[in-house]
């Protein structure tokens, strides 16, 4: 052991060598014990610690892994009515957390069925017992910083450098564990090809997608990981596939109908429009036209080529939002759920990626280039991240990345 490894040792303590972060291990554990039980999808997860940073970083990454295990699930803030509110966003089970930080990090709470029998009577109950689970790791140096954080954020800070580069546009990203580990990767549309990259941004595998079959111009199209599968609908073909990773090869295993808003059990079918990078979203007379959107935990988020966004919430709140771009995605953060979103610029040098919430300041940073696509992902070197697809001016695109700041 040299002497810089030593210090480094003492400091932090911790052997040399790469060392998983506690809240990865807690999650990890938490993640053993849940499917254990076999719960009923979607579940919600809601975690309560004195830091609201602490408690939202383990809810995203109990979340992502329980996805990552093929059951869909996302997260809500705490509260007394939190079992009402998982119910109403679509919900059959609650995994409810109560986090301590000592010498410790030990989550403890209960796994329940949220769903209720409404034959019972005049007063619906809930069916099935509560489990009660608990587990804990040794706290580490990260958790106690992120705990020291705490609070609603403050500001957006971009990493200095890329997390990878390409020749080509990007055209859409997704998140999600492909490989069983319970930690996402990222998959990219780009130019002709699906590229799976690690979090570090290191290329996994890359699949080269069917000749083009249909004129476009730009790059279009939607990716969806779930259940351990990336499944790729480009705008280019008359047909999607769906993808396994092995090894480090992405090996094609059916085919898929078309794109969709969002991903997952809450997904809402769509359809290309011909020659054009847009999408119709809806049936009948009330269908949309879009570039695109999200649904997530009950919201629904719709991007319009007129600069303009619609935000659905789950109590039936309608927004329209100005000034949002073709790159735009809901993210939760601080325990609430917000819009993270490009401007609607044409071809700006610089474009600004900005959070929109409930109200007040609406904290923004500024990335060199256009921004088209925004991919909130739980888990990236340990931590929460926004990821995004920026088109450069030579012709490029580059994969930035985006924390809270303080």
């Amino acid at each position: 052991m040299t002497a810089a490894l030593a210090l480094a040792a003492l400091l932090f303590g911790t052997e040399p060598g790469p060392a998983r972060p506690s809240l990865e291990l807690l999650a990890d554990q938490l993640l053993a014990d849940v499917t254990a039980e076999r719960p009923e999808a979607p579940v919600a997860v809601a975690v309560q610690a004195q830091s609201a940073a602490l408690a939202d970083s383990l809810a995203a990454l109990v979340a992502a892994r329980l996805t990552g295990a093929g059951l869909a699930a996302f997260t809500l803030p705490p509260g007394n009515d939190v079992a009402q509110r998982a119910r109403s966003q679509g919900a059959r089970t609650l995994l409810g957390l109560q986090l301590q930080l000592d010498d410790r990090l030990a989550a403890s709470g209960s796994l329940r069925s949220v769903w209720r029998n409404f034959w019972a009577g005049k007063v619906p109950v809930e069916s099935g017992p509560a489990h009660a689970l608990s587990a804990a790791v040794a706290a580490d140096t990260a958790a106690r910083l992120l705990a020291a954080g705490g609070g609603w954020p403050s500001g957006l800070a971009l990493e200095p450098a890329p997390l990878a580069r390409f020749p080509a546009r990007t055209a859409a990203l997704a998140s999600g564990d492909l490989d069983g580990d319970g930690r996402p990767e990222l998959a990219v549309l780009v130019g002709g090809e699906l590229v799976v990259l690690a979090s570090t941004g290191e290329p996994r595998a890359r699949a080269r997608l069917p000749a083009p079959t249909l004129p476009l111009r730009e790059p279009f199209g939607t990716l969806c990981v779930s259940g351990g599968v990336v499944s790729v609908a480009w705008a280019r073909a008359a047909a999607g596939t769906a993808y396994r990773l092995q090894g480090q090869e992405l090996v094609p295993v059916a085919r898929t109908e078309g794109p969709t808003l969002g991903c997952g059990e809450s997904a809402e079918p769509a359809s290309f429009v011909p020659g054009v990078a847009r999408m119709w979203v809806g049936r009948g007379p009330q269908r949309d036209l879009v570039w695109g959107g999200d649904v997530r935990a009950g919201h629904r988020l719709l991007l319009f080529p007129d600069g303009t966004a619609r935000w659905s919430t789950p109590g039936g709140t309608v927004r329209v939002l100005p000034q949002i771009g073709a790159g735009a995605a809901l993210v939760q953060l601080g325990g609430e759920m917000r819009v993270a979103a490009s401007s609607a610029a044409a071809a700006p040098s610089e474009d600004r990626l900005r959070l929109v919430g409930s109200g007040g300041t609406e904290p923004s940073v500024a990335v060199a280039g256009r921004i088209l696509q925004v991919q909130p992902t739980a888990e990236l070197a340990g931590a929460p991240a926004l990821v995004l697809g920026v088109w450069t001016a030579d012709g490029g695109s580059e994969l930035r990345v985006v924390r809270e700041g303080r």
